[in-house]
């Protein structure tokens, strides 16, 4: 990453902000990769094809980045490479606020050469994203942060080099030593089978999962008209509908603004965990699926057999809770918060230790060297990491020194 700049559509940027760039390489032939890191996450496309997504939770002195192979994405000739970015904006129990950015390379090696194709600079053409609104106030909740709302009336084929009123990008000064990703990337499987268990004649729609999922949500279906659709996610039902309001103000919801006929759309920045999703529409829709496309980190379960079917199943279902909350990192639990605690992680490693081949202990090592990156003035390690608020649990301090030794 040393021939590229952080850059930002402009120098003043705000909270819960989305920003979009694009440029075009020319290809010919050999190894191309795409070195990416940003603040917030990322979607990066090529040719108008999803390519990856998910950047490593971080810090500004831990900055990860992730090599991605584009390969099989590239034809000869002319190339289209487009990058969405959600900048947070606000500090929250899942991350540090701090500068936006998106920072990238693509480099091809042939015959033992290396060449730089594209690097984000201010040549780089970029905008405020059209279709996500930026700004909004909503959030899930303080541990997770803000919702988001797409207009899909909005869309203009940006991706693949049609869309408008894109500038020359603003180099923003960001401070950053760079890292390797310490672990895998996550793998997106097929879409978890989704069940319409409630059909109201009026617009609402309830869907079952069959199991707790963590995912991404992904929407097909067509619209009588262009109409604001709420969706609501959340673990269990209250007299027949989604309980996606919590006492402690928390909104488990999103907003999709679907146009007239045909809609599909995914979310590949926003996670969700659940097993109940709920549609909210003023004119009824045909749905073609609604549900979620699941996430999962790559790990090779052992088998075990503890001689009873009931002792089994139990384990079956352990394991299952184990890698629901396996994303980059560990979660606490994968519908309210999605957070990276010691005391939780050091339970979870021990499990894991004995659950997966090989140990699994790369993984387990990088939450720890994770933690160790956390930085407060008192010298304890905060509730979770990365975490931008000023809040502790001095004990689980300790459990971080316990699990470092196990």
């Amino acid at each position: 990453m040393n021939n590229a700049t952080w850059i930002w559509p402009n120098s003043t940027a705000a909270y819960n902000e989305y920003a979009e760039f694009y440029g075009e390489f020319n290809y010919d032939h050999g190894k191309t990769i795409c070195n990416i890191s940003c603040d917030g996450d990322y979607v990066l496309y090529v040719n108008g094809k999803y390519v990856s997504s998910n950047q490593y939770r971080d810090f500004e002195h831990y900055k990860i980045y992730d090599s991605i192979d584009l390969g099989s994405f590239l034809t000869k000739g002319l190339n289209r490479f487009a990058v969405l970015v959600w900048h947070f904006g606000k500090p929250t129990h899942r991350n540090v606020n701090a500068k936006p950015g998106l920072c990238f390379e693509v480099e091809n090696t042939f015959d033992g050469k290396t060449v730089t194709l594209l690097k984000s600079c201010e040549a780089i053409k970029s905008r405020l994203s059209k279709a996500y609104v930026s700004h909004h106030e909503k959030q899930i909740s303080k541990q997770l942060g803000y919702s988001f709302i797409y207009d899909s009336t909005k869309e203009d084929d940006w991706i693949n080099g049609r869309g408008y009123d894109f500038n020359s990008s603003t180099v923003i000064d960001k401070k950053c030593e760079f890292f390797p990703r310490p672990v895998k990337k996550l793998e997106i499987d097929r879409r978890k089978r989704a069940e319409i268990i409630d059909l109201d004649p009026s617009g609402r729609i309830v869907i079952d999962l069959g199991e707790e999922t963590v995912g991404l949500p992904e929407l097909e279906f067509h619209s009588p008209c262009d109409q604001e659709i709420i969706v609501k996610y959340g673990e269990y039902l209250k007299d027949g509908r989604v309980k996606d309001k919590l006492e402690n103000h928390s909104d488990f919801s999103f907003t999709y603004i679907a146009k007239e006929g045909y809609n599909h759309y995914i979310n590949y920045m926003l996670k969700l965990g659940c097993r109940y999703l709920e549609i909210e529409c003023k004119s009824p829709i045909k749905v073609e699926y609604i549900g979620i496309l699941p996430h999962y980190y790559p790990v090779e379960e052992l088998p075990y057999d503890f001689g009873s079917k009931e002792d089994n199943d139990i384990y079956s279902l352990c394991l299952r809770t184990l890698r629901l909350c396996m994303m980059e990192h560990y979660y606490d639990c994968p519908w309210r918060e999605q957070g990276l605690y010691s005391f939780d992680a050091r339970n979870q490693m021990l499990c894991g230790y004995y659950a997966f081949k090989g140990g699994n202990y790369d993984y387990a090592r990088a939450n720890l060297l994770l933690m160790s990156k956390d930085r407060r003035s008192d010298g304890l390690l905060s509730i979770t990491f990365p975490c931008g608020t000023p809040f502790t649990i001095p004990g689980y301090s300790l459990y971080f020194i316990i699990a470092v030794k196990e």
